[in-house]
């Protein structure tokens, strides 16, 4: 088999500006000459372009595959195994973007929530689900020791447990915003009738707030608990947890001493 550029090009699905591509970086260039002194491609040439085509399936790069079948830098069956491993972190990144955009758009189908406010703070929202995971595995290292609270933290996981925490977190944000603007009594008992939903439904809330005041844990972690938040709500939201858990424990303290 000799074919010129042109035939091999319908022959393999590609195109003449591709062939002469990989001939210029010295990835598929053919060592035959027809009668004119032009090159022609052969059935070797046939089937180092299927392997080209097969390490492109995969993921490599141009430069990689021309190394991989110059060299041989891996064995096939270790080459497979490092791009099943780079397909697979693909993957896992995909899915948890996808998890963020599905979580996002069911906050969008709650009764109540209108499209206008959700809008306001969607980045909000957005960046809370996107930096879950890192703090979730940042906190099980933390509290590694705990074995309460490591059972507490592995609720955190569960896609049921995520839909209620979504919806409570939300409102939280509706009720801290108003609170902002009202300043009433109304506004601050909504706060903590929300915060109490929370508390009961995931209990270690207490610990992670005791870790805004640890210096050395911030420092070491800043990148993954740095959540792009509006400086007044944040500040807020603090405020009225601590109140929240100051008021639960002297009332703890109280039912104690009777």
């Amino acid at each position: 088999m000799e074919v010129t550029i042109g035939q091999f090009a319908k022959l393999v699905g590609s195109t003449v500006r591709t062939l002469r591509y990989y001939d210029k970086i010295g990835l598929l260039t053919p060592k035959n000459l027809n009668k004119n002194g032009r090159k022609v491609y052969t059935r070797l040439d046939w089937e180092l372009f299927q392997q080209i085509m097969i390490l492109k399936h995969f993921g490599l790069s141009l430069n990689e595959i021309k190394e991989q079948m110059t060299n041989q830098k891996l064995k096939n069956r270790e080459l497979l195994r490092v791009q099943k491993q780079l397909i697979e972190k693909k993957q896992a990144e995909l899915n948890d973007k996808l998890e963020v955009i599905t979580r996002m758009e069911r906050l969008y189908t709650i009764e109540g929530i209108s499209e206008e406010e959700l809008n306001e703070f969607a980045f909000i929202m957005l960046d809370l689900f996107r930096r879950e995971k890192s703090q979730i595995q940042v906190w099980e290292e933390h509290f590694i020791a705990d074995k309460q609270l490591m059972k507490e933290i592995k609720l955190l996981h569960d896609p049921e447990y995520k839909k209620k925490m979504d919806r409570e977190t939300w409102h939280l944000i509706q009720a801290i915003r108003k609170a902002i603007q009202s300043n009433d009594s109304t506004s601050r008992n909504k706060i903590q009738e929300i915060l109490n939903k929370m508390d009961n439904l995931f209990p270690a809330s207490k610990s992670f707030l005791s870790l805004t005041d640890d210096d050395h844990f911030l420092s070491k972690h800043n990148h993954e608990f740095n959540n792009y938040f509006p400086e007044d709500i944040a500040r807020y939201i603090y405020k009225e947890m601590k109140a929240y858990y100051d008021d639960k424990e002297n009332s703890s303290d109280k039912d104690n001493n009777k």
